[in-house]
């Protein structure tokens, strides 16, 4: 597993980072890790590192090279007892990881709607890998065999060679035998499985073919998949007036189209063996439709407890969060991609603290502050006003209308009669007053407060006040 990632500089938003581990978190990385991230912070750069480690791609990183730095691009992580290093020309080892970004539909399946050479080209060796390479390779090579053969007979009218050309021929079909025999099964098994997650997102699209093609000259044996949507074909393909065949460009919502591609990288993951894999997701929900956000969490989910390590990255904060809770019995970390300093670097996120309704989120920012000053002073000023606020309107939900400000509810008990339930609160009126006037300064970040100097023990003071006061009220 990835331990820690110690250091990243000169790629993209990560100009100087080096890990420093605390009190909250130590730097490494746990089985399942959820990283939040906001945008223009640094999500797609650590996605493109990741996928730089899995496929020793080194383009992907120098698009990614900090703007206007002329410095060589370092990365240092330390994965299980070693450090693997990228000194801005060369990873010194990849690791067994499986990415899925925004990339992944436009480099295996299509590009806008279309499927093009590229595609296929790279579909083939994701499905049928080495193996599959080596034999389009052969037979490659023998197209060219009796191409040749068949040019030097034209050219010189030789009738002897025809034994050659059989014996060719020959071997074409063997290999061309032994691709289908290795291939077939390969596709049956991507078609089921992927069959099975399309059924976990949407009842109308499924796949029905995965199909070699002979390319053109030598190039053979593009790959390309056949779907259908409720029950018709669908081509991936520039859309044309005579074609009578459904167009994906026309036909399919993005939704669509990426559940198709999320869909075809879980279907790989079943059929590959994950439980020695790292397993990447990069904004798994994009383009996605609501409704199939809590199957992604849910299929999202499975992976991680099977895989070896699993890291999310997403710009949905409630994502994060219900993945979180989903996932929550698990070895888990929450992080977050935060700049400091003029570079971006990973920090422990405390998440569930983004989902507290707000005045107990302001509540917590004073007790955390009694107890460790672990916050900056205005803010924890400005929480004095909506949480007296907040227990008021809670307290007297019957008197109150949730519109008034704290001044508001001052006159309001002021001006209560003896009937009223607001009239015990007159005996606590001196210390709402001295609290709102202490914070309304704060609350309002006028210019002149902003360059005043708090005192720690008098902003204490006033929140026992504060505390003393709730118990009165």
């Amino acid at each position: 597993m990835i331990k820690k990632i110690l250091s990243i500089s000169n790629i993209g938003h990560f100009i100087d980072y080096k890990v420093k581990g605390n009190n909250e978190w130590n730097g490494e990385f746990h089985k399942i890790n959820i990283i939040y991230a906001e945008n223009a912070t640094g999500k797609t750069t650590l996605a493109t590192i990741l996928k730089s480690l899995a496929q020793n791609d080194l383009n992907i990183l120098n698009f990614k090279k900090t703007f206007s730095s002329i410095d060589v691009p370092e990365i240092k992580i330390l994965f299980e007892n070693k450090i693997i290093t990228f000194n801005g020309d060369t990873w010194d080892d990849i690791l067994d990881i499986e990415v899925y970004d925004t990339n992944y539909i436009e480099d295996y399946l299509f590009v806008g709607s279309v499927t093009k050479k590229q595609n296929k080209d790279n579909l083939y060796r994701l499905l049928l890998g080495q193996k599959g390479i080596e034999l389009k390779r052969n037979i490659k090579h023998l197209m060219k065999e009796k191409k040749k053969i068949e040019n030097n007979k034209k050219r010189y009218m030789f009738t002897n060679n025809n034994f050659d050309l059989n014996q060719v021929d020959l071997a074409f079909e063997e290999l061309k035998k032994e691709f289908e025999n290795y291939a077939k099964p390969i596709f049956l098994k991507h078609i089921e499985t992927m069959n099975y997650y399309l059924s976990k997102f949407t009842s109308y699209i499924k796949i029905v073919d995965i199909k070699s093609q002979a390319g053109s000259g030598y190039d053979i044996y593009h790959i390309y998949p056949v779907y259908e949507v409720y029950g018709e074909q669908i081509s991936f393909s520039w859309p044309a007036v005579t074609n009578k065949v459904y167009n994906a460009r026309y036909s399919l919502s993005e939704g669509d189209k990426s559940t198709i591609a999320l869909c075809f990288f879980l279907a790989r993951l079943d059929v590959e063996n994950i439980n020695n894999k790292i397993v990447v997701f990069d904004d798994p929900l994009s383009s996605f439709d609501y409704s199939r956000r809590n199957a992604t969490i849910f299929q999202l989910s499975k992976i991680a407890e099977q895989s070896k390590q699993f890291i999310l990255l997403t710009h949905d904060l409630n994502f994060a969060y219900d993945f979180s809770k989903k996932c929550d019995y698990m070895d888990i970390v929450n992080l977050k991609i935060e700049k400091h300093n003029n570079t971006s670097g990973l920090y422990y996120h405390k998440i569930a603290n983004e989902f507290l309704p707000g005045i107990q989120k302001d509540i917590k920012i004073v007790n955390d502050y009694l107890n460790s000053n672990n916050h900056e002073k205005r803010e924890v000023i400005r929480c004095i006003r909506p949480i007296l606020e907040g227990i008021i309107k809670i307290k007297y939900f019957d008197i109150i209308e949730n519109n008034l400000w704290l001044g508001d509810i001052i006159s309001l008990i002021q001006k209560s009669n003896n009937d009223s339930r607001l009239n015990k609160l007159k005996s606590i009126i001196p210390d709402l007053n001295e609290l709102n006037d202490y914070s309304k300064i704060y609350h309002h970040a006028s210019s002149n407060c902003n360059h005043e100097n708090i005192n720690s023990c008098e902003l204490k003071q006033y929140l026992y006040l504060l505390i003393k006061t709730i118990d009165k009220i």
